[in-house]
């Protein structure tokens, strides 16, 4: 009587449940962990969110999702869905988590009607996309992602960095954290801004810190807001750009374009406001 109960739920889940992809093809070992439950695959799987795919040696297993996104697991490796949803509007979403060993992922619909919404974590960072193809592999010495194809941005901590097609990254958690006095933050944001470090530059973010010596830049049709750690707020509008800076415990803003305000006042461009 009690397997008949077990059964009969395990069936009213199944039924219920909403298949948002399948295993398109697969090489040697590959099995599913689904609710703590470890399932034995084969070609044509259907996939559940929350599924974890998990491969063994010499073995592979190509996924294809509602809206067309195509993930290629490779040998040795774990690959989560965390969150997945495709209703053809703005409310469709992709989480992926990538844990360990080779993943490339090709975007689909989701990337193009909710851009936002499709995300890869690894386990330091979190890849956007701008509808394109990338690829990456995650050992226990670091992680190493490349742009096939597009654009991507690779974020954590506040910071993002961008690569353009052919470009690739060694990401380690050292490349997110902050080694300088941070002097202030990003509070509002608008359109597109940049945040220029040395020769990094970063696409920056709301609630992005801002180090000594650090550039901000926008962009046609952009706005930023930042707030100094002595709660001096600096706006700066389109096609602007400052320097900020801490001199001797005295702040040191540098109008390098555009229009820049500090406290409500215009600084024109090449003033100095010292204070």
């Amino acid at each position: 009587m009690r397997l008949f109960i077990v059964m009969n739920v395990f069936i009213t889940f199944m039924l219920s449940a909403e298949f948002i992809g399948s295993i398109k093809s697969m090489r040697n070992s590959v099995f599913i962990v689904r609710n703590f439950e470890t399932l034995d695959v084969s070609k044509g799987f259907k996939l559940l969110s929350k599924d974890i795919i998990v491969t063994g040696n010499k073995s592979k297993a190509k996924l294809v999702f509602a809206d067309n996104t195509r993930i290629t697991v490779g040998k040795n490796s774990i690959f989560e869905i965390e969150d997945y949803l495709f209703d053809k509007t703005r409310n469709s979403r992709a989480k992926f988590k990538a844990k360990s060993g080779f993943f490339q992922a090709v975007t689909g619909k989701i990337g193009k009607i909710a851009r936002n919404s499709f995300k890869l974590k690894t386990k330091t960072a979190t890849i956007g996309v701008r509808g394109t193809v990338f690829e990456g592999t995650i050992t226990r010495d670091g992680e190493d992602v490349k742009c096939v194809k597009g654009t991507i941005e690779i974020s954590a901590n506040g910071k993002t960095f961008i690569l353009n097609e052919g470009q690739s990254l060694k990401i380690t958690k050292k490349m997110f954290e902050s080694d300088v006095k941070i002097i202030g933050e990003i509070t509002d944001i608008s359109g597109i801004v940049f945040l220029i470090n040395g020769k990094n530059t970063f696409l920056a973010t709301q609630g992005y810190k801002i180090s000594v010596k650090d550039k901000i830049v926008t962009s046609y049709d952009s706005f930023a807001t930042i707030k100094l750690i002595d709660d001096t707020n600096i706006s700066l509008f389109n096609n602007s750009a400052c320097l900020l800076d801490y001199q001797n415990d005295s702040k040191y803003i540098e109008n390098l374009k555009g229009i820049v305000t500090v406290q409500d006042n215009i600084l024109k461009q090449g003033e100095i406001y010292h204070k």
